[in-house]
């Protein structure tokens, strides 16, 4: 494989920045994340990459729901906090304004342009990641004038 021509063509792929959140017994957590999708109308569904060596996947199977939610143009600053390992920072969510999502109480970003609340129904193995498929249960507008915020405006690249 031509590795320069891969990491030119998959850096140009156009990726949003949201932010992952779960919550397990009492214990919230938050990530970045860039590989988010919408996989179905109806029902309303998304797909979520998640590294396998997070803390977030083993929450996300242990709390079967998750929230995403849409960082707004300007949060760059917030991407880079929640971006950093568990292990450099193990209260990412401490100072960030989240609020409880109705269904199942998953905190989501009361500052974000917008959230979605999923349900995880499936999960596939994806190399270092894991797929996760989540049917969105509910959702809410925090920003509605707000551009999202991209992995190019944060001034960040993707590995490729």
């Amino acid at each position: 494989m031509d590795d320069a021509a891969k990491q030119t063509v998959l850096r140009h792929f156009p990726c949003g920045l949201y932010i992952v959140t779960v919550a397990v017994s009492g214990e919230e957590h938050g990530m970045t994340a860039n590989w988010v999708t919408q996989a179905a109308f109806e029902p309303p569904m998304i797909a979520i990459a998640v590294e396998n060596t997070s803390r977030t996947i083993g929450m996300i199977r242990d709390a079967h729901y998750f929230g995403v939610s849409l960082l707004a143009a300007g949060q760059r600053d917030l991407a880079s906090k929640l971006g950093r390992s568990s292990d450099q920072a193990p209260n990412k969510l401490k100072g960030v304004r989240t609020k409880p999502a109705p269904v199942s109480k998953t905190p989501v970003l009361a500052d974000a342009l917008g959230w979605v609340e999923c349900r995880a129904i499936a999960s596939l193995p994806a190399g270092d990641h894991t797929l996760v498929l989540g049917e969105v249960v509910e959702a809410g507008v925090e920003n509605p004038e707000a551009q999202p915020l991209t992995l190019q405006e944060a001034g960040l690249k993707y590995s490729g």
